[in-house]
């Protein structure tokens, strides 16, 4: 799938490419590992926020990311890109919710719009203003930016988290419990509407040409993204399995390379359960904040991998090496620290390959 083609700002990427294809077929011989470091001699500039975007001047925006580009390295198996997201609920405002973005965060969450589970028509709404806007938003980055670095498509955050977005939490709560029927209809119709926007997005951003790289910096030729459902922290192994993994499979059958993004212990409990799904390729475990930040999460890295899952880690330069030798995985990326030039990078690369 896809043309080979180069990057400007990531010389190697035909190589990187081919490694991040063996990669999803669980072939490499080590980890893919992957760096940003300031680029030598030069004054480096930071990324634009990924919802600066949302509103306002395209141009200063894009100027700011081609000069983080330009002043930066991406070692290993880095690949330069943007991610083209306003919240972490643009799906769901790509059915119709509006975005509220509170005074000083970034990023904004969906306002809730309907009322009646029973009577919804959920649906991609096309003439809606905020996919008015990203492609609006897709069209300039690319007419800037093709050819120097790629363009993410936001993470299609879908199943029971879209339907809380633009339902309410506590009424999806009740309903799950009073009217089970009317979630699963309502959940059904976002299934329909995922498909249709995993298909805009692969147009919009020409997948054929340059294949779809998710937020994690995860590349493929074919479709990629990051699952989730947050809202299982919410809910039973029981409700997951009847009101979740349909759903979830349904979304993997649009995508070619699919990463799940597991948030919070109370997440933990539904973990049997995502990896007995076969499309399941990588599993990326976030603590949440406070006191679980501070914990020892080894052993749930150990469980993921027997398994049979791979993961999206970070670490030093040891640590990546154990886990490598630790693990049955090949399907492991780590963002690993302690790497400060590209020669160095190589040869650290070298050390890992299997023997």
């Amino acid at each position: 799938m896809g043309v080979r083609m180069k990057l400007e700002c990531k010389p190697d990427f035909d190589v990187v490419a081919e490694r991040w294809e063996a990669f999803w077929r669980g072939q490499n011989e080590r980890p893919m590992v992957g760096a940003e470091i300031p680029r030598a001699g030069v004054t480096p500039i930071e990324k634009p926020g990924y919802a600066a975007l949302a509103a306002g001047d395209l141009e200063p925006v894009i100027d700011r990311l081609l000069a983080w580009a330009e002043t930066h390295e991406f070692l290993g198996d880095s690949i330069p890109f943007f991610y083209l997201e306003f919240a972490a609920d643009h799906f769901a405002s790509l059915l119709g919710a509006d975005l509220d973005f509170p005074e000083g965060q970034e990023g904004g969450w969906a306002v809730p719009f309907v009322e009646d589970l029973d009577r919804a028509e959920i649906r991609f709404d096309r003439d809606g203003k905020w996919w008015r806007r990203t492609l609006e938003c897709a069209e300039a980055l690319r007419a800037r930016c093709d050819g120097k670095l790629l363009i993410a498509s936001p993470s299609l955050v879908a199943n029971l988290d879209a339907l809380s977005a633009i339902y309410g939490p506590q009424k999806l709560l009740f309903a799950l419990v009073d009217n089970p029927d009317g979630v699963q209809r309502a959940l059904d119709q976002i299934d329909r509407a995922f498909a249709e926007i995993v298909d805009a997005f692969a147009e919009m951003l020409d997948y054929g040409q340059f294949g779809s790289i998710n937020r994690h910096g995860m590349y493929t030729r074919g479709r990629t993204n990051v699952l989730q459902c947050d809202f299982s922290y919410m809910i039973s192994p029981e409700m997951f399995r009847e009101f979740v993994v349909p759903h979830l499979a349904r979304e993997m059958e649009q995508l070619d390379a699919v990463e799940y993004h597991l948030d919070g212990p109370g997440a933990i409990r539904h973990v049997e359960a995502l990896c007995e799904m076969e499309r399941l390729d990588v599993v990326q475990w976030v603590a949440g904040a406070g006191g679980p930040a501070e914990q020892d999460w080894i052993w749930l890295y150990d469980r993921i991998d027997e398994l049979g899952k791979g993961q999206f880690l970070g670490g030093d330069t040891a640590t990546v090496k154990a886990r490598w030798a630790k693990y049955r995985s090949r399907k492991l990326y780590f963002r690993v620290r302690g790497i400060e030039s590209d020669a160095q990078m190589e040869e650290y690369m070298e050390t890992l390959e299997s023997k």
